[in-house]
């Protein structure tokens, strides 16, 4: 029983860490090296995960009215943004640099993934901040609302003025005229036509009102929630939350027992890799062609990670080669 519960607490330790690319059999052998900045950069991350649901989610309600959509519709992205996310947060976990070179963190592969994350931090940030002040909200839409309403009828009833005014002009004209019967059908057929298009207009607006109404204006919540200072500090919390666990891991030492040992664990699965490579090479010529000793030509001295370049051989004078040739 005993060991049953120890392994759940195991898995659960290795699954955090893992979230931000943290080997944790390396951690184990490092006596746990900076364990409370990796356990606190992974909590982070899944509080990210949670808040990125929620937000889609909430997104997706306010565009939506179907809850079995939104949850997968939510599911789907948020996904997609927490898996982009951690991805760039074990690219972040890899770049080891030794401690005199920290400065080399504002680069531009750098600076360009930080950008990237904080671009999904301010996105996953808008459904949020509308959210937080959804009631003052409420209150800026429908004033939105009544004045977008009012525009809309001002301008559908300008479509139709001219055709009314020329109705009236010649109802009046037909009017001025002494009385018959056929002036008197034109006149009915006039008021008829004025009916029926101010019935058009009607019909036009209601349909607009309820439009209107039934909308969520998802966009425009967004543009109405900027009026409002406390959205700044919600976005900017948001920022500082996705860019926290970065911060955390990149602030760990290059020089640190963990990353020492991940540093040298890389290196020789690189050579053992490498090495059995070469072997494979050369006894595929031993079998496929019958030839035996064949190297690998290796133009570097430290292959395979190909930094040191192998120096140029050394040019004889003709002197040299003569005193040569006579010994």
């Amino acid at each position: 029983m005993m060991d049953k519960q120890r392994y759940v607490r195991f898995w659960s330790k290795k699954s955090i860490v893992s979230l931000i690319g943290i080997d944790y059999p390396i951690l184990e052998q490092s006596e746990h090296d900076n364990i409370s900045k990796f356990y606190f950069a992974g909590f982070l991350v899944l509080v990210i995960l949670m808040i990125s649901f929620c937000s889609v989610f909430y997104a997706f309600d306010l565009m939506f009215d179907m809850w079995h959509a939104e949850i997968l519709l939510s599911s789907f992205f948020s996904l997609m943004f927490f898996t982009i996310y951690i991805f760039l947060i074990q690219t972040f976990s890899k770049e080891v640099f030794p401690t005199k070179y920290r400065f080399k963190f504002f680069n531009l592969s750098n600076l360009s993934r930080i950008g990237f994350v904080l671009m999904i931090g301010f996105l996953i940030a808008q459904p949020i901040k509308i959210f937080v002040i959804r009631h003052q909200l409420s209150n800026d839409l429908e004033i939105y609302k009544s004045h977008l309403y009012q525009n809309f009828c001002r301008i559908n009833k300008n479509l139709y003025l001219s055709d009314i005014k020329k109705l009236i002009n010649d109802k009046n004209q037909y009017l001025s005229m002494p009385k018959s019967e056929t002036l008197d059908i034109e006149i009915i057929n006039i008021n008829n036509d004025i009916a029926r298009i101010e019935n058009q207009i009607n019909l036009a607006n209601i349909k607009a009102k309820n439009s209107i109404s039934d909308s969520n204006f998802f966009i425009k919540r967004i543009e109405l929630a900027n009026r409002h200072p406390l959205t700044f500090f919600i976005i900017l919390f948001i920022l500082a939350l996705f860019f926290t666990p970065i911060l955390l891991i990149y602030s760990i030492s290059g020089t640190s027992r963990y990353y020492k040992l991940k540093k040298n664990n890389d290196k020789n699965l690189v050579l053992t890799e490498y090495s059995s490579f070469k072997s494979k090479y050369t006894l595929l010529f031993q079998k496929k062609y019958n030839v035996h000793n064949i190297h690998f030509h290796e133009p570097f001295l430290d292959a395979p990670f190909n930094t040191k370049r192998k120096p140029n051989p050394d040019y004889l004078s003709q002197d040299d080669f003569f005193n040569n040739l006579i010994k």
